[in-house]
């Protein structure tokens, strides 16, 4: 697992480099976990090399990547962004070598008329992929814009076998949309795509339209969205309230989401359908602290029926400290790792950066389960030749009991990273757990 985050981390900052680096600028990242078998011999559990390479010329960027695993050639991916006139343009498309198999095209299209942005996204996908090389292909796609209004701004798409991007593109921006045709996954290292055509056919059909309308108001912004499907027709209304203040000056109510959907009962056996307006009350709230305060509680509202609240319950508490000599401490303590807003209950958990991610979404991210509380030690320094170093260390406990544990301490794991210069650097990790030696990883990366 840390070998995949070492590796994505490198693969990130080095492209990042490379891309003022002229025309031709790339990466190499590999790296190995070691573990110990059953008759305590050290062997290659785990290995992963990346190589990528892209070359610039009349302001387009031509990229490819090749990603080995020990037993196969995992995935093979050619990439081209630039512009033609007033068009945007970025097209990748996918290949699985170890079957061999397609597995997608997809590209993206935008332009900006008198303020108002106009783009398409598709993608010709393959949902056999994987192991099974006989072809599934589905055609999707997706088109929309958005502008200002006056004081308003208005968001549109339509979406057409194709995953609905809008609420990602209003939070995180155009950019962040089409990065995420294909990324690579924060927790498994695989370089996938978020948005996916939805149905194995090459005759795409209307699945729905979205619409955004924000208004800033004199003490809150409102935020009304619609959405309209080919099942229900109008289908939901939701209105959302941002940055309430409730006179409170350690309390605030960011968010408060007030939603009215289409409900669908069937009653047998004589089929008939009913159909009815159901609302759903949804606060967030966070909770402030001072700049020199290092501890962080997370909180929840309790609800109470079907939309009330029944009291605030203490989840989680969070400690950071940075010394200001490069050495931070961090801690944390999972208390209840269910909670979120009324009715939509989540599932928590620490990642392996002691940060709480949401388990439904990130599983892969979780750190086994039981890995409720931690201590940790952050170092970060100058290395030589002008590189940097750092090392963490984390200590990992549960949260009940464990028979014959030592203060329930349950794992180490311990990172450590080194800068050769500006194009080279290693990677050191070990887990230590009651057995001992759990696991080591060795890994390098090169930027030229």
């Amino acid at each position: 697992m840390k070998v995949r985050l070492w590796i994505v981390s490198c693969l990130a900052v080095g492209l990042g480099l490379t891309a003022l680096a002229g025309p031709l600028s790339g990466s190499w990242d590999v790296g190995g976990t070691f573990v110990y078998d059953v008759d305590e011999r050290l062997k290659l559990d785990s290995f992963r090399s990346t190589f990528s390479a892209a070359y610039s010329a009349c302001e387009w960027t031509f990229g490819a990547t090749a990603v080995f695993e020990k037993h196969h050639f995992t995935n093979l991916l050619f990439e081209t962004a630039g512009s033609a006139g007033a068009f945007g343009l970025y097209g990748v498309l996918d290949f699985i070598p170890q079957t061999p198999s397609f597995k997608y095209l997809a590209g993206a299209v935008n332009t900006t008329i008198a303020g108002v942005t106009l783009y398409t996204i598709g993608m010709l996908h393959n949902s056999n992929s994987g192991l099974n090389p006989a072809p599934n292909i589905g055609i999707g796609y997706s088109v929309g814009g958005f502008g200002n209004v006056g004081e308003c701004s208005v968001f549109v798409e339509a979406q057409f076998s194709f995953s609905s991007t809008l609420y990602w593109l209003h939070n995180y921006g155009y950019d962040y949309v089409v990065d995420r045709l294909t990324y690579y996954d924060a927790c498994t290292g695989v370089k996938t795509g978020q948005w996916l055509v939805n149905t194995a056919s090459c005759n795409p059909q209307w699945d729905g339209l979205d619409i955004y309308v924000e208004y800033p108001f004199a003490c809150f912004d409102l935020l009304t969205t619609v959405d309209f499907s080919c099942t229900e027709g109008f289908e939901s209304v939701c209105f959302i309230v941002e940055d309430i203040c409730l006179g409170l000056d350690w309390l605030i109510l960011s968010e408060l989401d007030i939603c009215f959907a289409v409900q669908t009962q069937f009653f047998a056996p004589e089929e008939r359908i009913l159909k009815s307006l159901e609302k759903t009350v949804i606060p967030y709230i966070d909770v402030v602290v001072g700049d020199c305060f290092c501890f962080t509680p997370v909180i929840s509202l309790q609800p109470l029926g079907t939309a009330g609240i029944g009291g605030i319950e203490f989840n989680a508490l969070l400690l950071e400290y940075a010394t200001g000599q490069g050495v931070t401490f961090k801690a944390g303590d999972l208390f209840d790792n269910t909670w979120g807003p009324i009715n939509q209950q989540l599932t928590w958990c620490f990642d392996h950066s002691g940060d709480l991610v949401v388990s439904n979404w990130y599983p892969l991210c979780c750190v086994p389960p039981g890995y409720d509380e931690y201590f940790a030690v952050l170092v970060d320094g100058d290395a030589c030749c002008g590189g940097a170093f750092s090392v963490s260390v984390f200590n990992w406990f549960a949260s009940q009991q464990q028979a014959a544990a030592f203060i329930d301490w349950i794992e180490t794991e311990v990172d450590f990273f080194v800068d050769i210069g500006w194009n080279t650097s290693l990677y050191v990790g070990i887990d230590l757990d009651a057995q001992g030696l759990d696991n080591a990883t060795l890994g390098a990366t090169v930027v030229f």
